[in-house]
């Protein structure tokens, strides 16, 4: 096989994966147009296959590849989404809980483009975003729908990086934007945000990474105000130099003690925050292995070889072609390692999924340079290890995918060991959030007990579903309704 077609174990490393663990490019002649930026994946067609929507540079279309049993092909002019605007955000979303995705596109200022919120009608996607008050102008970055007040309806929320920050609340009809009123208009130069309860107060709280020497914001969510406390819990990353700033954070249990952590993606030190509880965090990166980086730029956390362990992909954006470096950080317990890695890094898009529901976690990369590409590779690994894993899928009361940020924990059987933790996806990868199942490799095959936290009106819901065989599921996956 020649070295562009796989990821390359690290030699020499106890923590190598098995050479009969590869990744394979899918479709290369398909996924191969240089200068992609977002990637997210959805269910746009309710198939049960997920599909992958990117988003290119000016001048280059943007892209929806239907997945239809692992085969893509790309339909986005077909489907009315293949816009020529430099597209720097796209998020998936159900904000009218229709059971249909929508998908929200941001563009940047100079390309003069108002964001677009498409919706499917007829078959098609149209363009809804001025009548629903959401065709916003800027430098977009990340872009979120999640139910920040816990009234059952999604909002939105839109990162700009030379703008106030929006948070736009359904109100039903059509959206308000409603961030001067609460707080959260950051006006730094935020290119990544991440929305989780970090303090399990029963309420969203969202980071923003922010550029260019600014500091990074954790806006607690108080309940109809917001606060930036990150400062006092020493996450702003105060002191840094104009050069240095954030970018892609993302959110996993790293360590499977129950709570959630933080990674930060940074030109300059990257940071790990450990979640010590009581909504306290300890940056821990430099201990842990994964401080390192050239201009850090996207961040994602997937299981990668289903040892139960969460590991940590990290891309970054040179200036100059094929000079990016990517880091495949492989979680041994006590650190992480370099594990395998690509020949040439993502510089933009990270996006771990199962696409073809054997249980183990494919990748797909955004690479905006000019001898880039946006590949997708198949995780190649021996079925018996494939078949160590779960993916859960959280839905509200009517099967509509509306749960953003709630958090997914499993556990040993019978126990409270947790064996793994994630959260319905809120923003990561750079740019974009996808709506998916979450993935868990397992520390052995079995059975499992699975958790979802999800957030009401009257705070942290618990729903369980115990002695859970992912044998006897369909492609592996629990579907898990929260009431």
């Amino acid at each position: 096989m020649r070295r562009r077609d796989f990821l390359l174990a690290a030699a020499g490393s106890a923590s190598a994966k098995p050479a009969a663990q590869r990744f394979v490019r899918v479709q290369p002649d398909l996924f191969s147009a240089p200068g992609a930026q977002p990637n997210c994946w959805g269910d746009f067609d309710n198939d049960g296959d997920l599909d992958l929507f990117v988003g290119f540079k000016a001048g280059a279309p943007n892209r929806l590849y239907r997945n239809d049993r692992g085969v893509f092909a790309d339909i986005g002019a077909e489907m009315g989404v293949a816009d020529l605007t430099d597209t720097r955000a796209a998020a998936w979303g159900d904000f009218d809980a229709d059971g249909d995705l929508e998908l929200y596109v941001g563009f940047t200022r100079k390309s003069q483009a108002r964001n677009k919120l498409y919706k499917k009608i007829y078959g098609k996607f149209v363009d809804i975003a001025r009548e629903m008050g959401v065709d916003a102008m800027g430098e977009t970055r990340q872009v979120s729908f999640i139910d920040f007040d816990n009234d059952g309806r999604v909002d939105l929320f839109v990162a700009f990086r030379d703008a106030p920050n929006m948070l736009f609340h359904n109100d039903g009809h059509r959206f308000v934007n409603v961030a001067p009123d609460l707080g959260v208009d950051d006006p730094r130069k935020t290119v990544g945000a991440v929305w989780f309860d970090f303090n399990a107060d029963g309420r969203l709280d969202v980071f923003c990474a922010n550029q260019d020497g600014t500091l990074n914001g954790l806006f607690e969510n108080l309940g109809g105000k917001f606060v930036d406390v990150a400062h006092e819990l020493g996450m702003d990353a105060f002191g840094r130099p104009s050069n240095f700033g954030s970018n892609g954070p993302s959110v996993a249990d790293f360590n499977n003690d129950g709570r959630l952590d933080l990674f930060v993606a940074s030109y300059g030190p990257n940071f790990l925050f450990r979640n010590d509880g009581g909504g306290k965090f300890t940056n821990v990166a430099k201990q842990m292995g994964v401080e390192g980086g050239e201009r850090a730029t996207p961040s994602n956390w997937g299981d990668y070889d289903n040892d139960g362990r969460v590991d940590l992909y990290v891309s970054s954006y040179i200036d100059k072609p094929l000079n990016e470096r990517d880091y495949l950080y492989h979680n041994v317990g006590a650190r992480f390692s370099e594990g395998s890695r690509l020949e040439h890094g993502a510089t933009h898009g990270i996006q771990w999924a199962d696409f073809d529901g054997d249980g183990a976690l494919d990748l797909a990369i955004a690479n905006n340079n000019p001898n880039g590409t946006h590949s997708v590779y198949r995780n190649v690994m021996p079925p018996q290890l494939a078949r160590r894993s779960i993916q859960v899928l959280v839905l509200d009361k009517n099967g509509r995918y509306t749960r953003a940020g709630s958090e997914v924990r499993i556990y040993k059987p019978g126990t409270r060991e947790v064996w793994g933790g994630r959260i319905v996806d809120s923003g990561s990868g750079y740019c974009s959030q996808s709506a998916m199942p979450v993935h868990f490799g397992l520390p052995k095959s079995g059975r499992v007990d699975v958790e979802v936290t999800s957030f009401t009106a009257a705070g942290r819901k618990i729903t369980r579903a115990a002695n859970v065989d992912p044998d006897r599921l369909a492609r592996r996956t629990l579907v898990l309704p929260v009431y």
